[in-house]
C-alpha cells in the first residue's frame, strides 16, 4: 500500500455471495488515478459486447480518487461507473458528500459488483472487510428510512450509506445514488443499474486514517484556504448562494431553459433568484468532507401543503430549472417539494423534469391524449401535477410507468425522435444550459462519451476576459487568447479538448470542480503539488491530464463496440433555432452543418476517426492502452 490510496479493489460477486479483494500497486494508481479511470478499466476489460445494461454481467463500480479523503477542500468525491441503462453506453457519474472517504477509509478504493443477488441485499464494509447482508426488509423504504434503519442495525450514527431508492429498485431508467440524502451520483441510471442487481446500498464504517506523504503541508494549505477562498469572488458567491443564483445570472444571459427550452429568459427572475431562496427556504449552509465552502443548503419549510423534510437537502440550480424555470413553474416552495421527492425515491431531477416536459409538449401537439395518460391532462405550468407526476414515475404507477422510460424511447415509441423536442442526446436528457448561448458546452453535450451533460468542462462565459482570476489559471494549459461563448472556431474546439481532458482528471483524482481552477479559486500548480504530497509521487500537470484523457479513450472504445458513431454527437433541432429572446434575441447562432464540422474536427484533434469515433491504434499506443484495440 502506498501513500493515499489503500490499494484494494473489492470484488463482489452478487449471484454466488462471494467477496474477493484484488491488490493494486503504484503503478495503477498512476495510471488511473482512481474514479472513472478504474471504472473504465473493469468496464472495457469485464463486460461482454451487447449486453443489456440489466445483464448479469453488466458491473457496478463506485470507485474513490487518490485524493478522496484528504484534508484538502473538495476532495471528497467518488465515480459510479457500468454500462447506463438510459443510453447503452459507457457512463460515469460523480457524488460528493462523504461516503467516499468513508469507504476509503474502511479499506477499500473501489467496489465492483457483479451478477444479481437473489434477493435484495446490502453490503457492509468496515476494518478492511465486506460482508452482503439480508436487505429484504429495506426494498421499499424511503432513503432517510433505509439509512436509519442500517444505522441501528449496526449500531453506529458514523456509518455513511449509499443508496439506491424506490424508483432504482423499480428500474427507472434515470434513477440514481444518493449518500447522506443530500449528494447523489445523477445521471446515467446507476440508480436502476443498481437495483437491478438486487443492491439497495453499501454501508461503510470508517476504521483507520489514510495514510499521507506529507500530512502537514496538506493541513497547512486546507486552514490557509479555509481563511481565504471567501477573498474570491467565485468562492464567495459558492458560499452564500451555493448555485442558487444561476436563474437570475442564465436568464440574464440568455442562457436559462424555460418552456421546454422554447424560451431562454424569464421576464422577472426574482421568485426563483438566490435571494428569494436565502429569504424563504435556507435554514443553513451545508458541505461535504473537509470542505469549508459548504455550498450545499439545508431548507426548512412549515407550509401546509409543501411541507418539507429538512433532513433532505435544498435543491440546487439544476433541479431549480429542471422542475422549475423548465415547467414554466416559479414556485420555489413547490420546487423544494419536487427535490424531496426525488431525493426520498432517488430520481434524477435533471430528467425528471425533462421527462415531464417533453411529455406535456406531445401532450399540446396531440401526440399523446388522455387516453395515453390515464385521464390526465398535461400541461407546463402545473406543480400539483409536477408532483404528482414525480411519485408516479418513482412507483411506475399508471403513466408514470411510461415516463419512467425516459425522453428517449419514449420519443422512438411515440414516432417523434426526428421532433426538435426531443431533447436527448445519446437517449440522456439535456441539461439546464443553453448551448445557444454556450457553444463549448453544446460541443460537449454533443461528444459526450455518456449523452449530454454539463459537466464535461468549465462553461465558455469564464473566458471571455483575459484578465480575470479564472482566465489566467489556465495559462499553464496553453490557453491564451480569450473567446467568445458564442462562437465555433478551431481555437474553440482545441480550448474544448483542453479543458474536457482537465475536467477528467479532477472526476479521476476525486475532486470537485467548485474547490480548483479555474472554477474553483486553488491554483492548478498548488493541486499538483498536493497531490504530491498525498501520494509521495513526483507527478506532473502533463501526467495528470493524460490521465484523464485515457479513461474518456477507454470510454470511447467502449461505445465504439457497442455501436455508437459520430452520427450520434447531434444536438437536438430545436437548438438550432434562432434565440427566442434575451441577448442575440431572433439571431440563429450556428447553423447544423457548421456545428458537424466543429465535431468533426474534435474528434481529429483527439486522435479518433472523424466517422466512427474509435480512437486511432497510434492513439490509444501513446496513452498506453493498446490492449483495449485487441
Amino acid at each position: 500500500m502506498g501513500y493515499g490510496y489503500r490499494g484494494k479493489v473489492l470484488h463482489v460477486d452478487l449471484s454466488n455471495r462471494k467477496i474477493e479483494v484484488e491488490e493494486k500497486d503504484d503503478t495503477f494508481y498512476r495510471t488511473y488515478l482512481g474514479g472513472r479511470g478504474i471504472g473504465y478499466h473493469y468496464l472495457l476489460k469485464e463486460v461482454p459486447p451487447g449486453i443489456d445494461p440489466y445483464s448479469p454481467d453488466n458491473i457496478l463500480v463506485l470507485a474513490t480518487g487518490v485524493m478522496t479523503g484528504s484534508p484538502l477542500p473538495a476532495s471528497c468525491r467518488f465515480s459510479a461507473v457500468g454500462k447506463s441503462p438510459l443510453t447503452g453506453a459507457a457512463g460515469e457519474s460523480e457524488a460528493a458528500g462523504f461516503f467516499g472517504p468513508e469507504l476509503k477509509m474502511a479499506g477499500f478504493d473501489a467496489v465492483i459488483f457483479r451478477g444479481i443477488a437473489e434477493r435484495p441485499v446490502y453490503l457492509w464494509v468496515t476494518g478492511g472487510k465486506a460482508e452482503i447482508k439480508d436487505g429484504s426488509h429495506l426494498a421499499s423504504l424511503g432513503t432517510r428510512e433505509v439509512e436509519d434503519t442500517i444505522r441501528n442495525e449496526m449500531g453506529s450514527n458514523r456509518i455513511r450509506v449509499a443508496q439506491t431508492g424506490l424508483a432504482g429498485m423499480n428500474r427507472v431508467r434515470f434513477a440514481n445514488i444518493t449518500n447522506n440524502l443530500a449528494h447523489f451520483n445523477g445521471r446515467n441510471g446507476f440508480g436502476a443499474l443498481m437495483g437491478s442487481k438486487n443492491v439497495r446500498a453499501v454501508a461503510a464504517l470508517a476504521t483507520e486514517k489514510i495514510p499521507f506523504f506529507d500530512t502537514e503541508f496538506l493541513r497547512q494549505i486546507a486552514r490557509n484556504y479555509a481563511k481565504t477562498f471567501k477573498d474570491n469572488n467565485l468562492g464567495n458567491a459558492l458560499f452564500v448562494y451555493g448555485t442558487t443564483a444561476f436563474c437570475g445570472i442564465l436568464s440574464a444571459g440568455g442562457a436559462l431553459p424555460v418552456d421546454n427550452f422554447r424560451r431562454s429568459k424569464l421576464d422577472d427572475p426574482t421568485p426563483v433568484s438566490g435571494d428569494t431562496y436565502n429569504q424563504m427556504l435556507l435554514k443553513k449552509r451545508k458541505g461535504c468532507y473537509a470542505c469549508p465552502i459548504r455550498c450545499k443548503r439545508g431548507i426548512a419549510l412549515d407550509d401546509p401543503k409543501y411541507g418539507i423534510d429538512s433532513r433532505y437537502s435544498g435543491p440546487e440550480y439544476e433541479t431549480m430549472a429542471a422542475l422549475g424555470t423548465n415547467l414554466n413553474i416559479l414556485d420555489l416552495k413547490a420546487i423544494a417539494k419536487g427535490n424531496e421527492i426525488c431525493g426520498r425515491y432517488c430520481l434524477d431531477t435533471i430528467s425528471a423534469g425533462m421527462t415531464i416536459a417533453f411529455a406535456c409538449e406531445c401532450f399540446e401537439e396531440g401526440i399523446i391524449t388522455k387516453e395515453d395518460t390515464g385521464g390526465i391532462e398535461l400541461r407546463l405550468g402545473d406543480p400539483d401535477l409536477m408532483i404528482r407526476l414525480l411519485e408516479m414515475t418513482a412507483r411506475r404507477e399508471g403513466f408514470g410507468d411510461l415516463l419512467a422510460e425516459g425522453v428517449s424511447r419514449l420519443a422512438r415509441n411515440w414516432g417523434v425522435a426526428d421532433k426538435p423536442y426531443n431533447l436527448s442526446i445519446k437517449g440522456q436528457e439535456l441539461p439546464m444550459h443553453d448551448p445557444r448561448a454556450k457553444v463549448g458546452v453544446g460541443i460537449g453535450y454533443a461528444v459526450g462519451t455518456y449523452g449530454a451533460d454539463h459537466m464535461n468542462a468549465p462553461h465558455d462565459p469564464y473566458f471571455v476576459d483575459e484578465n480575470s482570476f479564472t482566465f489566467q489559471t489556465v495559462k499553464p494549459l496553453g490557453m491564451h487568447k480569450a473567446m467568445h461563448p458564442t462562437e465555433i472556431t478551431t481555437e474553440k474546439v482545441r480550448t474544448y479538448v483542453i479543458l474536457d481532458n482537465l475536467w477528467k482528471m479532477m472526476d479521476a483524482l476525486g475532486l470537485c470542480v467548485f474547490g480548483y481552477a479555474p472554477r474553483g479559486v486553488m491554483s492548478l500548480d498548488l493541486m499538483v503539488q498536493c497531490l504530491n504530497a498525498i501520494t509521495g509521487w513526483n507527478g506532473s500537470l502533463f501526467e495528470l491530464m493524460k490521465a484523464g484523457e485515457r479513461g474518456t479513450l477507454m470510454a470511447r472504445v467502449f461505445n465504439s463496440r457497442e455501436g455508437f458513431t459520430v452520427k450520434d454527437d447531434k444536438l437536438p433541432g430545436r437548438l438550432f433555432d434562432p434565440k427566442p429572446d434575451g441577448p442575440d434575441a431572433g439571431k440563429r447562432i450556428f447553423e447544423e452543418k457548421e456545428f458537424q464540422k466543429a465535431v468533426e474536427l474534435l474528434y481529429a484533434v483527439i486522435g479518433c476517426d472523424p466517422e466512427t469515433g474509435r480512437p486511432s491504434r497510434g492513439k490509444l499506443i501513446e496513452l498506453g492502452l493498446e490492449w483495449a484495440d485487441e
